[in-house]
């Protein structure tokens, strides 16, 4: 499969989750958009992805009902590896004509911060820390170097936003700012734009 244009990074750490993605919007070498966001929150949840854009505006909305959903029939919270299944189960119904997307999802529960990562047919892999979108591969390459499990949220709050920085550098379809979304692990919520 081709690259999907954009990149959306997160990682987990003890204290919590980070996801980010930048700004721009593009299809080809031409610039859409330079205020398309491609992270939020849905419920307790993080999502972020890379991809068409219209594809993860309509999963965010399928997810926010599909979450509350469940939440009203069962009277109880959805727990974050049940929303991530949830996801990969609606992914995998449109296999034959695709969200053309990849998504990292995340957030919070008694068993802790959790962060996944999706394909557009529903693969769904849990990980410490993920990229996806045609920067992913720079992207990586500086979490992998930095990483560590037990850093604090502000550090990796730093850390994911040098990784985004670094693709934006060296990617054409990544560009225009950053949004950084963070979630300690008591389930608040941060939101951040970072010029760039």
């Amino acid at each position: 499969m081709e690259e999907l244009p954009a990149t959306a990074v997160g990682l987990k750490v003890i204290d919590g989750i980070v996801l980010a993605s930048e700004r721009r919007l593009s299809y080809g070498g031409y610039v859409l958009s330079k205020q398309a966001k491609k992270v939020h929150k849905i419920g307790k949840f993080l999502m972020a992805g890379a991809g068409i854009y219209g594809d993860l505006q309509t999963l965010t909305r399928i997810m926010n009902v599909e979450i509350k959903y469940y939440e009203i029939s069962t009277g109880k919270p959805i727990s974050v590896h049940a929303a991530a299944k949830l996801l990969s189960v609606i992914l995998y119904q449109y296999k034959i004509m695709p969200f053309i997307s990849e998504i990292l999802f995340g957030g919070v529960d008694e068993k802790g911060p959790q962060l996944y990562v999706l394909d557009p047919i529903g693969s769904l892999i849990e990980d410490n820390y993920a990229a996806v979108g045609s920067g992913a591969r720079i992207a990586i390459g500086v979490l992998e170097s930095e990483y560590d499990p037990n850093m604090n949220l502000d550090i990796a709050a730093q850390l994911i936003t040098k990784a985004i920085k670094a693709s934006i550098e060296r990617d054409i379809t990544s560009g225009d700012g950053i949004d950084l979304a963070i979630m300690d692990k008591k389930g608040n919520y941060e939101n951040k734009f970072i010029p760039y």
